[in-house]
C-alpha cells in the first residue's frame, strides 16, 4: 500500500511556509540555534514515533559533528529554495547514526518492521508481539489487528498489566506501552 501523508500541500500552505522562512531570515543568531533545537526536537518526535528506537540514537551529536555540512546543506537549500540539500544531509545522518549504534546486523533486504503472525497465540501473548514492534498502538488497532472485540483486548491488557508485563505510560491518547523485562 503506497504512503499516503496526513496531510495536503496546497497553495496557501506554501505560502505560509514561505511567510515563515522570511520571517526566519530575519531573526538573529540565538533564536536561529533555538529554532534549530526546535526542529532537531520535532525530527526526533517524529522518527520516534515511527519507530522507538529513534529516542536513543544520539542524532543530535552526530549533526553536532558534522555542523559545517548541516549549515551548508541549511544554505543551499535556501539558495536553490528547495529543501532536498537539507534532507539528503539528514537522511545520511540517520544512515550513519544507525551504522555506528548498530547491535546487530541483519540482511540489506530485511524488512524494516518484520512482525510476527500472532493467529494461534492466546491474546495477551499475542499482544505482547505486537506491543514489540508498535508500543503506540492503541486498544483499537490491536484489535483490529487480531480481529477481536475491543473489550477482549482491555481485558487483556488489564491481566498484563496488574501480571506487571506491560506497563501504559501517559494518557489513554498519547500515551505509549512499555513492555517489561
Amino acid at each position: 500500500m503506497p504512503y499516503k501523508p496526513p496531510f495536503t500541500i496546497t497553495s496557501e500552505i506554501l505560502n505560509l511556509v514561505a511567510e515563515i522562512s522570511q520571517q526566519v531570515k530575519r531573526l538573529d543568531a540565538s533564536a536561529l540555534n533555538a529554532n534549530g533545537r526546535m526542529g532537531r526536537l520535532w525530527q526526533t518526535l517524529i522518527l520516534s514515533r515511527w519507530h522507538p528506537l529513534f529516542l536513543s540514537l544520539p542524532l543530535e551529536s552526530v549533526i553536532k559533528d558534522h555542523q559545517q555540512t548541516y549549515y551548508q546543506a541549511l544554505e543551499q537549500g535556501d539558495e536553490q529554495a528547495d529543501s532536498t540539500p537539507f534532507i539528503r544531509f539528514m537522511l545520511s545522518i540517520i544512515a550513519r547514526t544507525l551504522t555506528q549504534n548498530a547491535s546487530v546486523s541483519a540482511p540489506a533486504n530485511a524488512p524494516v518492521n518484520p512482525e510476527r503472525d500472532v493467529r494461534g497465540l492466546k491474546t495477551p501473548e499475542a499482544i505482547l508481539v505486537l506491543l514489540e514492534y508498535n508500543l503506540q498502538r492503541t486498544r483499537q488497532q490491536l484489535a483490529e489487528l487480531m480481529g477481536k472485540d475491543l473489550r477482549t483486548i482491555g481485558r487483556a491488557l488489564a491481566k498484563l498489566q496488574q501480571a506487571g508485563k506491560i506497563k501504559r505510560v501517559g494518557y489513554d491518547k498519547t500515551g505509549h506501552w512499555e513492555v517489561q523485562p
